[in-house]
């Protein structure tokens, strides 16, 4: 499991001025121009502008120029190493801007597919994320979910928009998005599909995932590390539809909602569903929610405290019937209650 570790980096420079140290940050290498693909790729088709190029030049090694790349960036030379066990930080974020939110901005987000029983088509339903190589965090009333007509069967990592193949975004061009099918399923044993109580699974997949610009894990605390995360304001992100939408879109959306005191929870959904602290109560806001969709999908944060990186702290369980309504807000299951769960169930193989 990733977790909020934060991991060290090798200080050596050989034949680089200090300049890389002050400019690559974590997930970054200083490397060769000509090794960094993605520059390559922007730079051809005049997608990189002068002063960008400048501001991500971290030295000179003779006569080449060095700059910052991705660490998972596929580089020329097959050895290189790199740093893809790191969590929560998307590597195309510091490219093009801090409220960048296109393709590989939530690149953690994955769809969890159905085959259709009727037709052999399959239907991405509900939404997950990745906290390893193997394992998918998601939701168990996706990962149970079973009908006469679907049943759950694949992964789809990698992906942005469903009607594109391969996702394009300013000259750069994700690698084709991959379906990995389900080998097995980890509920948890607490779980109640009336009160949606313990609403946690994690999904074992049969192959690895390969990380890349558009792939990435999500971080996760180790423990309960905040009593409470209300009054701050996290993001939600899947393939759903939010309101006054008509239908689901097939782009990754995303939306920011408030994280609101439990008690008002409580309050709203009264005895009939009870609500505890494994929860939280997010959104509330008028005409602001994601109507459908979205199950399982991770309501995440930037955390100041660990190099502003991405952590899921939430994931999407159950809303009210009333979309979209002032003082409605919804349920999320609270992550770092399911820590040591988490923990304990992760495939020792895999881990």
């Amino acid at each position: 499991m990733v977790i909020e570790e934060e991991e060290g980096r090798d200080p050596s420079t050989t034949g680089v001025i200090p300049k890389q140290e002050l400019l690559c940050s974590d997930g970054y290498s200083c490397v060769p121009l000509e090794e960094c693909t993605i520059m390559e790729q922007l730079l051809k088709k005049s997608c990189l502008q002068t002063d960008k190029l400048r501001a991500l030049t971290c030295g000179y090694k003779g006569l080449q120029i060095m700059v910052c790349c991705p660490d998972s960036c596929p580089s020329q030379t097959p050895n290189k190493p790199s740093n893809q066990g790191q969590c929560g930080m998307p590597k195309l974020n510091n490219w093009w801007s801090s409220n960048y939110k296109g393709v590989g901005a939530q690149p953690w987000v994955v769809r969890v597919g159905f085959k259709n029983k009727l037709t052999n088509n399959i239907d991405y339903l509900c939404c997950g994320s990745i906290i390893n190589r193997q394992v998918i965090l998601t939701a168990a009333h996706c990962a149970l979910a079973k009908t006469t007509t679907h049943k759950i069967a694949t992964v789809r990592v990698g992906e942005y928009d469903a009607d594109n193949d391969p996702d394009c975004t300013a000259g750069f061009c994700a690698q084709t998005s991959r379906d990995i099918p389900l080998s097995y399923i980890i509920a948890h044993p607490g779980y109640d599909s009336k009160s949606f109580r313990h609403n946690i699974a994690l999904l074992v997949l049969k192959e690895k995932i390969n990380y890349s610009l558009a792939v990435q894990p999500i971080c996760l605390y180790q423990r309960v590390t905040y009593p409470s995360f209300s009054g701050l304001r996290a993001t939600l992100v899947g393939w759903g539809k939010l309101f006054g939408q008509a239908e689901t879109q097939p782009r990754q959306q995303q939306i920011t909602l408030p994280i609101c005191p439990l008690e008002q929870c409580i309050l709203l959904y009264g005895s009939s569903v009870p609500i505890t602290d494994n929860q939280l109560c997010v959104g509330g806001e008028a005409g602001k929610d994601a109507c459908s969709g979205f199950g399982g999908a991770p309501l995440v944060i930037i955390d100041p405290k660990y190099k502003n990186k991405y952590f899921q702290i939430g994931l999407m369980s159950f809303g009210s019937d009333k979309c979209g309504t002032a003082g409605e807000p919804s349920i999320y299951t609270r992550v770092d209650q399911y820590a040591d769960w988490i923990k304990t169930n992760l495939p020792k193989e895999i881990i």
